[in-house]
């Protein structure tokens, strides 16, 4: 009996202090806690949007702080399209005919921007020379390209050229046709007001045969360009570097320093 009576007050008795305290518990002990508990149940969604938005606002800073400082920029924007290797090579060519350190950072370097643009004529004759040509099974081999893609690379050139942050553009007779039409180049005559064009100028006056020039014939980096491609410049736009008069000027000057070239034998 005495044993019984033990048991009856051994399971009457409170838990050992030492015992786990559960989440309730410890929320309702905590006004901190209980503060946090409420306003994650409240306000997570707005928390985590907040949280987002901050992050890609940061990844963006700092992408803008760390991006590189052109002096100057060229668009190349034709059928061929350069490999990897060619286009390192016709940067650093273009790097080194900069005229000069523009934004003062010790060091001369151009922004390249590629299109890669198929006029109808283009695709036509490209894709009867691979007709031309057999495959491993002796079939004619077939071009393809994606017409969106050709499309809306056409539409993406004309895009930046209102942006006004590029001046100096190497086309093809096509591209440079387009341009010419809705009056986006200038005169050459506006440049060289002493009416004395550089070599390979166009008949129309706005563009200069690239193949003709020394900066082509001499240096095997820009010989990768079709020869029928065409330097041009853009009129000075309403927006980007085109409205600054004095960046406008430094493009003008790469531009010089381009056709300009002469190597004397």
């Amino acid at each position: 009996m005495p044993e019984n009576k033990y048991n009856q007050q051994n399971h009457s008795e409170s838990p050992p202090p030492n015992d786990k305290l559960e989440a309730g518990d410890i929320v309702a002990a905590s006004p901190a806690l209980r503060w946090l508990d409420n306003f994650w149940y409240h306000y997570k969604w707005t928390f985590i949007i907040v949280v987002f938005f901050i992050f890609i606002g940061i990844v963006c800073l700092v992408q803008f702080l760390t991006r590189p400082s052109y002096d100057t920029s060229l668009v190349y924007a034709a059928a061929y399209r350069m490999n990897n290797e060619e286009r390192a090579e016709f940067e650093d060519l273009l790097n080194r005919f900069c005229p000069s350190d523009f934004n003062e950072d010790d060091e001369k370097r151009v922004n390249l921007v590629v299109y890669q643009i198929y006029s109808e004529a283009e695709y036509e004759s490209e894709s009867e020379a691979y007709a031309a040509e057999t495959n491993e099974d002796g079939e004619p081999n077939a071009f393809h390209i994606n017409r969106q893609y050709n499309s809306d690379e056409y539409k993406n050139l004309n895009s930046y050229t209102l942006t006004g942050e590029t001046s100096v553009y190497i086309l093809s007779p096509y591209l440079y046709g387009t341009l010419m039409e809705s009056e986006r180049l200038k005169p050459l005559s506006e440049i060289y007001t002493d009416g004395n064009l550089p070599q390979g100028a166009m008949a129309d006056g706005f563009g200069i045969r690239l193949s003709e020039t020394d900066f082509y014939k001499y240096n095997p980096a820009a010989q990768v360009l079709p020869e029928n491609a065409i330097i041009c410049l853009h009129r000075p736009t309403l927006a980007g570097r085109g409205k600054n008069a004095e960046l406008y000027a430094d493009d003008v000057a790469f531009f010089k320093a381009i056709v300009d070239f002469n190597v004397k034998e």
